[in-house]
């Protein structure tokens, strides 16, 4: 194994790590990530980070309040769409605004209603721990999956 490797070489070894892909929602805008992870169960925690030169983070986060739609396979455009700095995505996608004021992606596998927890300034990223509010699964729907710079799906 080399410790001398190239940014690619980085980007390569981390994308054969297979990840969910989930579009991350506040009060304003969203943004695809893949970073999501549970962190604790008491109390419920998640943790996920912004890239702060591809997103306004502060914006964002401004309510203290997000939401996590986690995608099911049919939402691949949907994961695109969310990935661009189009300001028209969320018009753009089938949503609704959540009793606590988030944009909520219909027909998503799952969604995690949160508050802000703890923010941690890390380089270029803000690192976000989460408080699960409310949450809701669709156990019919399978996920759509992110590998090696691909959208998968279960079979």
């Amino acid at each position: 194994m080399s410790d001398n490797f190239h940014k690619d070489d980085l980007k390569r070894a981390f994308g054969s790590f297979a990840t969910g892909v989930a579009v991350a929602t506040s009060h304003s805008s969203g943004f695809t990530i893949n970073s999501f992870a549970s962190l604790s169960l008491e109390p419920p925690l998640i943790i996920f980070n912004i890239y702060k030169t591809e997103t306004d983070h502060v914006e964002f986060l401004k309510t203290n309040r997000f939401a996590i739609n986690i995608l099911s396979s049919d939402q691949e455009e949907t994961s695109k769409l969310f990935a661009t700095k189009d300001e028209n995505k969320v018009s753009k996608t089938q949503h609704h605004i959540s009793e606590k004021g988030n944009i909520i992606i219909d027909n998503s596998l799952g969604v995690i209603e949160l508050t802000v927890f703890q923010q941690i300034d890390i380089a270029d990223h803000v690192l976000v721990i989460g408080k699960v509010e409310t949450l809701d699964t669709n156990n019919e729907k399978k996920p759509l999956i992110y590998y090696r710079s691909g959208y998968k799906q279960i079979t």
